[in-house]
Parts: C-alpha cells; structure tokens; sequence
C-alpha cells in the first residue's frame, strides 16, 4: 500500500566544481597576511579591524549563498513533510496513544497487584521478626511485570534477615542500655549498623571530654578559692590592730562570804568563761606565735 505513494522522482542538482579551487584561493590568501607573527599595536590596531571586516564580509556572502541553496532543497521537503505528518502520521499517532493508554492502564493494575503481594509478604516478615520501624518503601526493590514474585520475596526476605542481625548484633554489645538506644536511634534512620555504632561511639567520647573538661575547671575552681581562702587566713594577723581597753567581766557578780567559802569561790573562778579585749603588739613571727598559742589551747578569739 505504501511502497508507491511516496517517489523522489530527481535528486537535488547542485553545481559547486568551483569550490575546491576557490578555497585554495582563499587559504593563499589568508597565508600572505601571516596572522600568526603579525603583531597588533595602537598603531595597527585600525589596520587589523579593517582586515578582520574584510574576511567577515568575505564569509557572509558565502553563507548568504549556501543559505540559499539550502532553502531552495529544503523547500520541497519541507512542504512533503508537512503533507505526511497531516495525512499519514496523525493517524497512527492517534491510534498508537489510545492503544498505549489501555496497555498502561492495565500493566498499572498488575503492578499495583503484583507491589500489594509484596508488601503483605513483607508486612507478614517484618512481624515475624519483630521490627515495627521499617517501612516497605525503604526496600531497594524494582517491581516490574518481568519480576517474579518468588525473586521479589527473596530479596524481602534477605534484606529483612540483614536488619534483624544488625538489630541482635546491637543487642549484643556490652554496653549500657542507654548507648545501645542511641545506636539503635541512628540505624533505624540509617539502615546502616556500622556508621550507627561509630557514631555512638564518637558521641560518647565527645560527651566524656566535655565531662572532663568541666570537671577540671571545677576543680581548680575550688583550688583557686581554697588557696585564696589560705592567703586571707595568713595575711588576717598582720592587719592594722585597733585601739581597745581591757576589761575583765565575770559572768556574776561574788558577794563577800566567810574566808573557807571566799576560797573555794576563788577556784571555781579560775574556769569561768570571761571576755577580754585587748591590743597586740609585736613581730610578726611572735603574732603568729600568739595565734598557734590561742589555737593549741581552744581558746576563742576573733580577728
């Protein structure tokens, strides 16, 4: 039906016999202007510009000519071509786009059948195994008409079967639970149990250096107060002494009383507590002597 519709009944004839010889003129010209050593200054600078304004108009006529030619062969195609698509192509376009949409629509129903028998398969394997955090659409699967249903499984089945060793290879570990919850915090966003565990593991020294590093500055924290305190303690006694009297207050007043009484009044006034306030005058090797004195003996005093 359609070996005879369509004929080229002449070729396109088109005389260029001359163009070889042309352009060995062409190019013995352009090799007399030696370009390439020809140096470009201020002063030749406009000399250059009109070459280059020569070779370009020199070109641009050639290409209005095969422009032209071109056209002129083109022009019958083109109006052919036009007529073809208009009469011949439409059609089996139309037909072929009705044909594509009821095979698409039909292959889109087998291969939702066929993802739904997949994903019951591997809901069914994931509850197996207990894993309640992976989803079907994490599963590198390529679900075509052409894949079976039995080599679909088994690459369920073997991808669950990694996640649930690296879930017991977690659970193995000999470490604290909550290092094992961060691990497994990570390998259920990264499905990869080795990254997981060296992230753990770089978390857990970062936070171990940060512990240290706060312990040491707490620690020579109370340092720097202790020997602060121990300065103030050594320079208290060599402060400016202030002016005061002496004064002996016992706690009660002793009336007079027979001469065996008056005496045994008189010892227990050796252990009454009494106040006195006084100035200190002296080296400072015998201030601190005082000071040890008042301290070996439990004896009050205030600075």
């Amino acid at each position: 039906m359609n070996e005879q519709l369509i004929t080229l009944k002449q070729a396109p004839i088109i005389v260029y016999e001359k163009i070889k010889a042309v352009g060995q003129q062409i190019e013995a010209k352009i090799a007399e202007l030696n370009l390439d050593n020809q140096l470009v200054t201020e002063d030749t600078l406009k000399s250059a510009k009109n070459t280059r304004t020569t070779l370009r108009k020199e070109l641009d006529d050639f290409e209005t000519q095969r422009k032209y030619i071109k056209e002129q062969v083109n022009a019958p195609y083109e109006a052919f071509e036009k007529a073809y698509k208009e009469h011949i192509k439409v059609h089996y376009d139309k037909a072929d786009n009705t044909l594509k949409a009821k095979i698409d629509e039909v292959q889109n129903r087998l291969l939702d059948d066929k993802r739904g028998r997949i994903k019951d398969y591997f809901t069914e394997f994931c509850a197996a195994q207990g894993i309640d955090f992976l989803i079907f659409e994490r599963l590198p699967l390529n679900i075509t008409l052409s894949a079976s249903d039995k080599s679909l499984k088994e690459q369920v089945a073997n991808f669950i079967g990694e996640v649930s060793k690296s879930l017991q290879l977690i659970e193995s570990l000999n470490e604290p639970n909550e290092f094992k919850a961060e691990i497994l915090t990570d390998y259920k966003q990264t499905l990869d149990v080795t990254r997981a565990i060296q992230n753990a593991q770089y978390r857990k020294q970062q936070r171990e250096a940060e512990l240290q590093r706060i312990e040491a500055q707490r620690v020579a924290a109370e340092q720097a107060r202790l020997a602060a305190e121990a300065r103030a303690r050594e320079a208290a006694p060599l402060q400016a002494p202030a002016q005061v009297t002496y004064e002996a207050q016992p706690a009660a007043p002793v009336q007079p009383e027979p001469v065996q009484e008056a005496t045994q009044a008189t010892k227990e006034d050796e252990n009454e507590i009494v106040q006195a306030t006084f100035t200190v005058i002296g080296t400072r090797a015998q201030l601190r002597a005082l000071r040890a004195f008042l301290d070996n003996n439990n004896i009050q005093y205030n600075v």
